[in-house]
This record gives C-alpha cells, sequence and structure tokens, in this order.
C-alpha cells in the first residue's frame, strides 16, 4: 500500500528487491521491477493466462479449493481468509506469507528478474502484515500486473481502513 507517497514506495520497494536478489543470485544480474508498461518484444513462449471479460482488475479466477468470494469480492480479515483468496487469485508461483514484514506497509508483493525476458523468474512473493480485504485484494490483482499479463492499476482497492 502506499502510504510514504510514490518515490518513497518506489525507492523502499527497489532497495528490498536487490537484498533479496543479492541473497538469490549474486553473480547474475538483477532487474526489480514494480510495473513494465510495455511488454519487450519475444520470441512467443507459453501464451499467458486469458483476462476474462468482466473483471476490472484483469485478475482470471481459479479454481479455489476451499470457498472464497468472487474477485475483489472480500470482506474477511485474518491470516486464513487472505491465504485462501491469494491462492485463489494470485498469478501462479507466488509465495504467500501471512503475517510478513511488508516494509511498514499493509501488504507487498516482491517480484525479482533476472531480464526483461523473464519476468519474476528470481522471486515471486507476497507479504501481507495487516491481512485485511483491501490489501490481500491488491496483492492478489499487483501480482498479475508484475508479471505483465494485466495492464490494471496497481493497488486498485485502495488503503485498508
Amino acid at each position: 500500500m502506499q502510504r510514504g507517497g510514490v518515490a518513497w514506495w518506489a525507492a523502499c520497494a527497489v532497495a528490498a528487491l536487490c537484498a533479496v536478489a543479492a541473497l538469490a543470485r549474486p553473480s547474475a544480474p538483477v532487474r526489480a521491477r514494480t510495473v513494465r508498461p510495455t511488454p519487450p518484444a519475444v520470441s512467443p513462449g507459453p501464451a499467458a493466462p486469458a483476462v476474462p471479460a468482466g473483471v476490472p482488475t484483469g485478475v482470471p479466477p481459479v479454481a479455489p479449493t476451499s470457498p472464497v468470494p468472487p474477485v475483489g469480492e472480500a470482506s474477511a480479515d485474518g491470516c486464513a481468509a487472505a491465504l485462501a483468496y491469494l491462492s485463489a487469485y494470485a498469478a501462479p508461483g507466488f509465495v504467500p506469507s501471512c503475517p510478513a514484514y511488508a516494509g511498514g506497509h499493509q501488504a507487498t508483493t516482491v517480484c525479482v528478474s533476472s531480464s526483461a525476458a523473464s519476468p519474476c523468474d528470481l522471486r515471486r512473493l507476497i507479504e501481507i502484515a495487516d491481512p485485511c480485504p483491501g490489501a490481500y485484494m491488491n496483492e492478489a490483482a499487483n501480482s498479475w500486473v508484475l508479471l505483465g499479463v494485466s495492464d490494471g492499476p496497481i493497488d486498485p482497492y485502495g488503503a485498508c481502513p
């Protein structure tokens, strides 16, 4: 969530991503991203999941393993609700943690890439410090944006009270 302004948030996110990347693969070049507005030209690979019509944030639904509310309609607080929602709606490969340290924010999504052609290939994390509905719904939506599958906004559900 953006509490300290966009520039402050970006600086904190870059610092955190660089620290994680240094631990993960110190000899490889690392590029941390928050949003990739235009995907680079690459040879076609596996098709990205289709974004169905009517989903406002560009988050494709995934068959849930337990009952969860529809995309964008969560109302339950707590880590159990957050983890169920994230397992149903976050982009594949993102590992959710709750409770977790989110750099002073309610929640954060971490994406570390080794190159522009491989979005989030080194690390995919979602860390929830305040398991309120807006926080975990934002991070599920943000995970798709960071992969370049959705062109939706970052944090479309706003801050929790």
